[in-house]
């Protein structure tokens, strides 16, 4: 609450974090300056590695079963990869104009 109000002051007070260190780190390290632009490139990131996880555990079913599922698991994750991507495109192109 105390950042709340000191922030506007200018002073660096300490304990308090920075405006470098209130930034979000996103995909490949980069750092962004809104949150929720971060945190859409680290749900891609995550949306990713679901799907290659996917991917990795079809080769290892070992019944049909499993093998149903991990291709039910495989396109979903694609799917919900591909629409992520074109949420974060849609945003990039919102911001360049």
């Amino acid at each position: 609450m105390a950042e709340h109000i000191l922030s506007g002051s200018g002073a660096e007070v300490p304990g308090t974090p920075s405006q470098a260190a209130r930034k979000r780190t996103g995909l490949f390290g980069r750092t962004y300056e809104d949150p929720a632009l971060a945190e859409l490139y680290e749900t891609i990131r995550e949306a990713w590695l679901e799907w290659q996880n996917a991917l990795l555990n079809f080769e290892d079913a070992d019944c049909k079963e499993m093998v149903d599922y991990y291709t039910y698991r495989i396109k979903a994750s694609q799917i919900r990869y591909e629409y992520l991507l074109r949420k974060a495109k849609a945003l990039q192109a919102l911001q360049a104009q």
